[in-house]
């Protein structure tokens, strides 16, 4: 990367390849946006980057960037556009932003995989929580199912595990102690 040449482009405004990897309070992946990004500075530390849509801003280290390329086809006389070709990948979830190395340059990183929090509740909870009148606002029927008969229920029936976001964010699916088998808490749309 010649970083006496980036030092040119503070104002650019550039779309990042790959593309910001924008995650739901949960952490599910959201449609991707092709932002473009505004370079507000160039130093020895790195390069400092801001999306005015979504106000995330950050210093892209040196050895972040892989390369930059003009975009000449959407410059204009008062705003300059490239691309920053990057060595890591930039995940939004919210208002924080963090970077994970990627395996070439450019190339897309999947975001973790969140881990289910399985969180026992008593019959009452969805309602309670108003998770099920949520749900059912929403176009689904929800209830419990006995764990004995869940795989056909979701493999054959066309039913969902319910899995909501905690207080924390964490995903969390719905259990109920019962015999002779435990239950856990399912939605299934409603056409």
């Amino acid at each position: 990367m010649q970083w006496e040449q980036l030092k040119k482009t503070i104002g650019f405004k550039v779309q990042l390849i790959p593309v910001a990897c924008c995650l739901d309070k949960s952490g599910n992946e959201l449609p991707a946006t092709d932002d473009d990004w505004r370079i507000t500075r160039v130093s020895n530390e790195g390069v400092d980057i801001s999306n005015e849509r979504t106000l995330h801003e950050t210093i892209l280290g040196p050895d972040h960037i892989h390369h930059f390329t003009s975009n000449p086809g959407r410059s204009r006389s008062e705003v300059k556009f490239g691309f920053l070709t990057l060595n890591v990948q930039v995940f939004l979830q919210e208002t924080r932003l963090w970077v994970r190395p990627n395996g070439r340059p450019g190339e897309p990183v999947k975001p973790p995989a969140q881990e289910v929090i399985n969180k026992w509740v008593d019959v009452a909870y969805p309602y309670m929580s108003g998770i099920q009148t949520r749900l059912e606002s929403s176009g689904y029927r929800v209830g419990w199912c006995r764990d004995a008969d869940l795989p056909r229920k979701v493999d054959l029936e066309g039913w969902e595990i319910v899995v909501e976001p905690d207080s924390n964010g964490r995903p969390t699916a719905f259990h109920l102690r019962d015999l002779p088998t435990d239950q856990t808490l399912v939605k299934k749309r409603v056409s």
